[in-house]
């Protein structure tokens, strides 16, 4: 995972806006994609609170350690959606050794959060069992991550799945999908 933050200059903007505005990509596909997209936000959101039983930023805190998870395994190969489930079996039961690992200070710094909001959030979770945390092994997955893989992913995967199709039907997919080409031939024409 990389540190670096992601910014938008002017420059981009006013890129995409130009974009937008001469190919006329901002017509009503956008309008679509972009309402299906704030549904598929929100109902994401209420699903973490109301599932889960956690608060955002404590989810967006576990998706640390599930990314750094998922970049370990990366590097040995892709995984299908059942692989990284015996995988995810692995790393909590302690069958899975990294050679890098997490610390309440890595993950402040990444979200540019208080170590201390981080310390407790995660404590809460590993009081879940969602997360194990010791000196030696730092922090990962624990064994109560399985089922949270096993239906909030499964449920995520197939509401992003609706959105996708949502997309391509009203064509806002296409227009995303050719946004990048437009917005660099506007910066370079």
């Amino acid at each position: 995972m990389s540190n670096k933050t992601t910014t938008l200059g002017e420059d981009n903007i006013v890129a995409f806006d130009k974009a937008t505005k001469e190919n006329k990509v901002g017509e009503p596909p956008f309008s679509k994609g972009f309402y299906h997209w704030v549904m598929f936000i929100i109902s994401f959101y209420t699903r973490v609170r109301e599932n889960l039983k956690i608060d955002f930023e404590t989810f967006v805190i576990l998706q640390v350690v599930v990314s750094h998870s998922i970049y370990q395994l990366n590097k040995t190969g892709n995984r299908t959606f059942s692989e990284i489930e015996e995988e995810i079996a692995n790393i909590t039961q302690k069958r899975f050794k990294n050679k890098t690992k997490l610390t309440f200070a890595s993950i402040a710094e990444v979200l540019k959060l208080p170590r201390e909001t981080v310390r407790r959030k995660i404590l809460a979770l590993v009081k879940k069992d969602i997360l194990l945390s010791d000196i030696s092994n730092g922090i990962k997955l624990g064994p109560a991550y399985k089922t949270i893989y096993k239906e909030f992913v499964t449920q995520t995967t197939l509401d992003m799945s609706s959105v996708i199709k949502k997309w391509e039907k009203s064509g806002a997919l296409n227009n995303l999908l050719n946004l990048g080409k437009q917005i660099w031939i506007t910066q370079f024409v």
